[in-house]
């Protein structure tokens, strides 16, 4: 049993990010949530947390119980769907894009700081809540068993500042917001694609895809798009960029199925991460985490990429 909280923090300018902060509650370690923190920047240099903290629930001013802390990082609800605080403050290790990619993990410390104020700009997207195929998808039990229970997203922008080794700079730029609660078996992941951007003229995509087995239909596929005239479609993703290797720069584009055409978006990779030793499928995959810069119907932005493959499909 899980309680999941994530913020996924993309600096408009691209020169760094923060992809995917999350404080993760899991039933026989509650009272010692796990904290999980990704930092890279332009130059390949990353910052990492992910360890077992302390972790209690703690009243607002108002006394309501609106903020949730372990160890160095806090997050506070200050209106429920549309603000939300996130700070952080302790110890990090530091690696590179590169030494991450060729496998060996780091030991060295590094010391992080920040503040971030979280505005979402979208409804949140429920798992399975778009179509009906969808939701029989999430009812048959792998697919709600690879989320982890409900389990919604909600675009946000960000504000705040960054402090890194010393050096404070602001952000400013895009997010979204990860909300999971439930049972998360892991055993049958096959590999996956997630993305999500919002573009300055409003318009918004959000996309998931859950690889095939070799003999299976797809456990899961579900997106959204926010069109320039501000409507939510449901749809469906039929090109994914699958990984195939471990590469800095990579394809990203993608294209969406919607009951009013197709939607074609461009995107490359930026800046990445890559764990073979944390997370929960390490023993059979690679998790690429990171930032991809898309394009639609010529209009950019900077958006999120995470992609999970077995070790045996990467070339």
């Amino acid at each position: 049993m899980r309680d999941s909280a994530t913020l996924w923090i993309l600096e408009r300018s691209g020169r760094f990010a923060l992809p995917r902060v999350a404080f993760d509650s899991i039933g026989e370690t509650w009272e010692r949530p796990w904290v999980q923190l990704n930092y890279v920047q332009q130059d390949g240099q990353t910052l990492r947390v992910w360890s077992q903290e302390p972790g209690n629930i703690e009243l607002n001013g108002q006394g309501l119980p609106a903020v949730r802390r372990a160890g160095g990082l806090r997050f506070e609800c200050i209106e429920p769907f549309r603000r939300w605080t996130l700070d952080f403050d302790g110890r990090t290790v530091r690696s590179s894009t590169a030494q991450e990619m060729a496998g060996p993990e780091s030991t060295a410390p590094s010391h992080l700081t920040f503040h971030v104020e979280a505005e979402m700009v979208a409804p949140p997207w429920l798992m399975g809540g778009m179509t009906a195929e969808a939701a029989r998808q999430m009812a048959r039990g792998d697919a709600g068993a690879l989320m982890g229970g409900v389990r919604y997203e909600q675009l946000c922008t960000v504000t705040g500042w960054i402090e890194v080794e010393g050096k404070r700079q602001p952000i400013e730029g895009t997010g979204m917001r990860v909300r999971r609660q439930g049972v998360r078996h892991m055993g049958s992941a096959m590999g996956h694609c997630q993305h999500s951007a919002v573009w300055p003229s409003g318009r918004a995509f959000g996309a998931i895809v859950m690889a095939p087995g070799p003999e299976g239909p797809v456990v899961f596929n579900e997106a959204f798009v926010i069109t320039p005239d501000g409507r939510k479609l449901a749809a469906t993703v039929s090109e994914a960029p699958w990984m195939r290797q471990l590469i800095e720069q990579d394809d990203a584009s993608l294209l969406l199925s919607t009951s009013e055409g197709d939607v074609r978006i461009m995107g490359e990779t930026l800046l990445s991460m890559f764990d073979h030793h944390k997370f929960e499928m390490a023993d059979t995959s690679v998790l690429h985490q990171g930032t991809a810069r898309y394009s639609w119907d010529g209009e950019e932005t900077i958006g999120l990429i995470e992609r999970c493959t077995l070790r045996e499909k990467l070339t």
